[in-house]
């Protein structure tokens, strides 16, 4: 195997505002596009060419892959003209992976496993395709497999609308994590020119022919569909990359940041290139800074996602927030999320002097790109 094809056409609309200057699947993920991180997984597996099925954004996609040279890969685009759904746009992509099996992945998700054990599992079984699983206690959020446990056969395909429908079932379940294995005879269950889900439409008769397996996956997988599930995703990441490390560190810290030596590091923490921390500042626990950041002293960051560029004036104190790029936070601003209700700023925001945003009970605090904040929003 050589090829892979990633899906990148969606909207992202549940990440607005985060969205609405940045495609989903260039989400900083530990400060790497989220659909980088699957590029370098791909490529470990011995992947050399890529599609990337592209949509909404697409020039800014294509800005910053261009043909792969950077990443030592080959990437060609089809780009759909109105959504053709999953499979549809996999069909658009038959005369580049006609050839040989390939993985077809989302591009909006955080992964951290192995993608040739995967492989290895799929050629061993010589089925059509191979979905790769994961146990969840909530099933009914996703499509859930049935399995004959015998020979991992998936006999049913169910989407979450239908298995809402069977019940109140509470147990753990497996549940497409959205990354398979496929070989060429998956186009010839695939209609050309319509829009069709492969979730739906086509591995449900797959399954009938008896060759669709699972792989069940036990690493990172978090879908990063809505703000908390993003900041959530990047702290699983974090701690699991850290936990796989060799060394004993407990953050994730660039070189060339500057961190001053009364400024307090909680772990763990992401902090990347050209980060400068000042004197008598606090950051963390569960804390991504991206490149290029200033925090002037005295400032308090936990619970929260920094994008590269953004600049804290003094004082400053961030919890349960996701800030976009290029922000600017002047002094004596305190920004609060509650729970799973955050705040969260687009790119190129500012908030004035002394302004508190507190989110409250019920839902999270958004702010759109380039707009200045003046008022105080308190719960």
């Amino acid at each position: 195997m050589t090829r892979a094809i990633i899906l990148s056409g969606g909207w992202g609309t549940r990440l607005r505002p985060l969205t609405c200057t940045i495609p989903k699947t260039l989400i900083p993920v530990l400060n790497t596009p989220v659909i980088e991180r699957e590029i370098l997984m791909l490529k470990k597996a011995g992947v050399e060419e890529i599609v990337l099925a592209v949509s909404v954004m697409s020039r800014e996609l294509k800005n910053y892959f261009q043909n792969g040279e950077k990443w030592d890969v080959k990437i060609e685009y089809t780009n759909e003209q109105s959504p053709m759904g999953t499979a549809g746009a996999l069909k658009l992509a038959e005369s580049f992976l006609k050839d040989d099996n390939f993985f077809m992945l989302n591009g909006d998700v955080i992964l951290n496993f192995n993608f040739k054990e995967m492989l290895t599992t799929h050629n061993k079984y010589g089925g059509i395709g191979t979905i790769a699983s994961r146990l969840v206690s909530n099933p009914a959020r996703y499509g859930v497999l049935i399995i004959k446990e015998e020979t991992q056969k998936i006999e049913k395909f169910l989407e979450k609308e239908k298995y809402a429908l069977t019940g109140d079932n509470r147990d753990k379940m497996p549940v497409n994590a959205g990354v398979y294995i496929l070989e060429p005879e998956i186009f010839s269950f695939i209609e050309p020119k319509k829009k069709i889900s492969i979730e739906k439409d086509t591995f449900p008769k797959v399954a009938q022919t008896g060759k669709l397996y699972h792989y069940s996956i036990s690493g990172i997988w978090k879908d990063i569909g809505k703000p908390y599930e993003l900041l959530n995703g990047n702290i699983l990441l974090m701690k699991d990359i850290l936990k796989q490390s060799d060394s004993n560190e407990e953050n994730l810290i660039k070189e060339s940041a500057d961190i001053h030596p009364s400024a307090k590091i909680n772990p763990p923490v992401c902090i990347g290139e050209n980060v400068i921390i000042n004197k008598d500042c606090i950051i963390g626990p569960n804390v991504v800074i991206g490149n290029d950041v200033y925090i002037e002293q005295n400032c308090e960051i936990k619970e929260s996602l920094i994008y590269q560029e953004s600049y804290f004036s003094q004082n400053s104190k961030i919890e349960k927030a996701i800030l976009s790029d290029n922000c600017h936070i002047r002094k004596d601003v305190i920004l609060k999320g509650i729970g799973k209700n955050l705040i969260i700023l687009a790119s190129y925001v500012e908030v004035e002097n002394e302004i508190k945003l507190i989110a409250p009970s019920t839902h999270s605090i958004t702010v759109c790109h380039h707009e200045k904040v003046k008022n105080n929003i308190i719960n």
